[in-house]
């Protein structure tokens, strides 16, 4: 019942974005107040319907409702209460409805801030960005095509094919698949939700132009767009950020970005709207840059729907990581894609002629020149990312299978962008806030900084050993950057505090280049011996069995538990233990590594990596397991340290692909062991000297039955002696459920192991599983030791990366209120004046 409602509420939305739409269209083209309430009208019961179906959607997760294909899919019994809420958006059609609504309270915003001069030609653009949306959700078929993927649709619509619907066309799993793995984490309750909220505001900025486009208001529509646009890109920015530091923290790859397709996909709309700030801020100067201004809001939206269609149409295939599974909504979000770049295009097409900036040319000098250059090269860095984001996709029109290109393909690019836009930077805003007048003048502006950049990048230089001219012009452009842009903050900070938000980005942003640097300085941290090791793999002198030259280093250490290591000639590092601790998924393991500071009079800390493993991406008998790393914040540099293998992972999956499991080991006497164990049919263990195979079960006659017993069964294990091949012993212990008066009880029977003084009881028994428990005592006790294989990896200037994020969205929050306030001031002087013309015209 709540799956219909579900559905009609988001029919009945889509509908009423439609009419929204109508109404929206004929106030902007006739500018009647009935039609401006419809279209209101209609807009906020889309949203209302929308809030509704998202509740419901809710409920059923919390409810865990399996019957519905989507709470099956991704949630499960045993899932946290803040990873079930995440799974609301953690699919296609979650993720659709979240953006919905974060673009409804949006929109609520639109309609009481925007001038009513743009608020129906916006919202009549914004309305048609929702009709797209609401109709990836619809699940409708129409003429034998379905339209859309409806987050109500159940698990018969979805799998009609099942033979259990002709068993029990009222099957209800008993649990879900759950949630990605790697998904579990407390950053997926923040990071996606931003993301969208950002998404729906850079829809702002493309509906301001398109409406200034429509209505051939070329200059005033950039001041309501700009404080817009400034937010837009700031929830961008700390989206990004927020990926940036879960990657960090909870993926082993080592670093902040990987260069993944749709992390590309998310940067490039923030770099094209970075430089659609900057023209607007150039037009709302000198009322210049008006078709740049244009194209980079069209561009910046048109991109995040590109994006859109990366993640969600299937194209990228398995290139990345984070696209969503394929829902069959390629056509649909291709038309959605080729729409909005119609309607920007051809309204641009159509208006280019009339578009004309004043009637001057700027210096190269100026600032309005300037900051234009510094804008196209924004754009052309973001270029660049797109297109080798988008080669999986231009690719097939030369080779079948093309592939992405490498991280250095980004990397090599990214580096002579970077140079550039720190130096523009810095002339950028010693042409803004300073009076230049000619070359020379700036020369002289700019001496203080570009001497003291010359000091500061020198000791960098050495102090870092660096040998790479690339490097060494990058730390140069990189320092200079950061030195000028300091330089002119501290000026403006004491003349205009106000206005220090420009330069504050400026800032940041180049000390979040200078951070990115440490990316290249990365090394594991090695003890003596394993350095040696990797010297003579340099050279050639280490072969292996088959006599070839080995040619990977190692870069981990092996630690055994309580045999310190010293490290990196600073630190002795000791492996205390590991145990499987369970705490966030099943076979989690979490060891405590100690390390001890020698050049900080041994001072000592303590780090805890996690391995798990990853049960929804293991198959076929074969365990996959991956890491949550620990990571030891520094001021310049990060100690990075995450679990590689170790002898709890290795026993664990020896059992998991045997289908068997150690469940507890006791120990009497300090030698008499006890051990608990599972194993499914089929399924053997090694313990100590025997290979215990469970090779079937056999049900007991009833005339072999204890006394009240309801069902018997004896399990028959075969212990087969691992260092003489000659000796097996096969045994048949029994179990057995007994009525005693009202309660059930178990009876099993101890089997002695001939006379090797092990006695065997079937403890349990689970008949859909097939697997049995057995306790398993007598054993003697032997002291394997532990060991584990410890990554430590050194990240230089991680936190200066942070750092500059931080600043940046600092600046970027300053120049909101700056813009916001601006405008608040621009309209109430704008209807002071026709107040008083209106007064002036009565007068006469």
């Amino acid at each position: 019942m709540i799956g219909i409602i579900g559905k009609n509420l988001i029919l009945l939305a889509f509908f009423s974005s439609i009419l929204a739409i109508v109404f929206y269209y004929l106030d902007a083209k006739q500018q009647k107040p009935l039609f401006e309430k419809l279209a209101h009208g209609f807009f906020a019961l889309k949203g209302v319907l929308m809030l509704v179906a998202s509740g419901l959607l809710i409920h059923l997760i919390f409810a865990h409702q399996f019957q519905y294909y989507y709470v099956f899919n991704y949630t499960s019994l045993d899932l946290q209460a803040q990873y079930l809420a995440a799974a609301f958006y953690s699919g296609q059609e979650g993720s659709f409805m979240l953006w919905i609504v974060f673009s409804f309270f949006v929109g609520l915003g639109l309609m009481k801030w925007t001038s009513p001069v743009y608020r129906s030609p916006m919202l009549f653009f914004f309305s048609i960005t929702q009709f797209f949306l609401l109709s990836m959700l619809l699940g409708v078929n129409v003429f034998g095509t379905t339209f859309g993927a409806s987050p109500f649709r159940t698990l018969m619509e979805q799998m009609p094919q099942l033979p259990v619907w002709q068993v029990n066309p009222d099957f209800i799993p008993a649990d879900g698949s759950g949630l990605n793995d790697l998904l579990r984490s407390p950053w997926i309750v923040i990071h996606p939700p931003v993301i969208f909220l950002g998404f729906a505001m850079m829809t702002i900025p493309y509906a301001f132009a398109l409406a200034a486009l429509w209505k051939r208001a070329y200059q005033d529509w950039i001041y309501p767009a700009l404080p817009w646009a400034l937010g837009a890109n700031l929830c961008l920015l700390i989206a990004i950020f927020l990926g940036g530091y879960w990657a960090y923290e909870t993926l082993s790859f080592g670093g902040y970005w990987a260069w993944d397709p749709v992390e590309n996909a998310s940067l490039v709309p923030w770099i094209v709207g970075m430089a659609g700030i900057h023209t607007m801020l150039v037009q709302r100067r000198s009322s210049s840059s008006k078709k740049a201004s244009l194209i980079f809001a069209i561009l910046a939206y048109v991109l995040v729907v590109y994006q859109t269609f990366l993640t969600r149409s299937g194209v990228l295939g398995e290139a990345s990581v984070h696209s969503f599974v394929d829902l069959g909504l390629y056509n649909q979000l291709l038309m959605f894609m080729l729409t909005m770049i119609g309607m920007g295009v051809v309204l641009f097409v159509l208006r280019f002629k009339e578009m004309k900036d004043m009637h001057r040319e700027d210096p190269i000098l100026s600032k309005e020149f300037m900051m234009f250059l510094g804008a196209l090269i924004l754009f052309l860095s973001g270029l660049v990312i797109i297109l080798g984001t988008s080669s999986p996709i231009i690719g097939r029109l030369f080779v079948e299978f093309p592939t992405p290109p490498e991280m250095s393909f980004y990397n090599n690019w990214s580096v002579p962008f970077a140079i550039l836009i720190s130096i523009f930077s810095v002339v950028t805003q010693y042409l803004w806030w300073k009076k230049v007048n000619s070359a020379e003048t700036l020369a002289e502006q700019l001496l203080f900084p570009t001497l003291v950049t010359a000091i500061v990048a020198i000791a960098t230089i050495m102090i870092g050993e660096v040998r790479n001219p690339v490097y060494m012009l990058y730390i140069l452009g990189v320092w200079f950057g950061v030195i000028g842009n300091g330089w002119v903050m501290v000026q403006v900070l004491r003349k205009k505090p106000r206005m220090t938000g420009g330069t504050l980005t400026h800032v940041g942003f180049t000390i979040m280049l200078l951070g990115f640097m440490g990316a290249a300085f990365d090394r594991p941290m090695l003890d003596e011996d394993t350095v040696n090791y990797n010297q003579a793999v340099s050279r050639g002198e280490v072969l292996d069995k088959d006599g070839f030259p080995v040619i990977q280093p190692i870069n981990m250490v092996e630690l055994k538990i309580d045999e310190p290591k010293f490290i990196d000639n600073r630190y002795w590092v000791t492996f205390l233990g590991g145990e499987v601790t369970e705490k966030n998924r099943p076979g989690e393991s979490e060891y405590t590594i100690r390390f001890e500071d020698t050049k900080r009079n041994g001072r000592t800390f303590f780090l805890t990596p996690v391995m798990y493993p990853m049960v929804a991406n293991s198959s076929g008998g074969s365990m996959n397991w991956t890491v949550d790393p620990e990571i030891k914040v520094g001021a310049f540099h990060d100690l990075y340290t995450y679990v590689a293998g170790s002898s709890i992972v290795e026993r664990l999956t020896n059992n998991q692909n045997n289908n068997a499991s150690e469940i507890s080991t006791t120990t009497e006497d300090g030698e008499i062991q006890t051990r608990v164990i599972r194993v499914k049919r089929s399924g053997f263990l090694e313990l100590d000297d025997y290979k215990v195979t469970f090779q079937d079960f056999e049900f007991m006659q009833e005339s072999e039955y204890p006394e009240n017993a309801t069902i018997a069964v004896r399990a028959i294990l075969n212990f087969e002696s691992i260092s003489s091949s000659d000796s097996s012993i096969t045994i048949k212990p029994e179990f057995a459920i007994v009525r005693e008066g009202e309660e059930n009880i178990t009876w099993a029977p101890p089997v002695n192991l001939g006379d090797t003084g092990i006695v065997v009881q079937f403890t349990n028994v689970n008949p859909q599983s097939e697997e049995i428990e057995l306790r398993i005592s007598g054993f003697k006790s032997v002291n394997e030791p532990e060991w584990v294989l410890l990554t430590v990896e050194k990240k230089p200037f991680v936190s200066v990366v942070w750092l500059g994020t931080f600043l940046l969205m600092i600046g970027f929050s300053v120049s909101i209120f700056r813009r916001w306030n601006d405008q608040v001031r621009r309209e109430r002087n704008e209807k002071n004046r026709v107040k008083a013309d209106d007064e002036n015209l009565a007068y006469e």
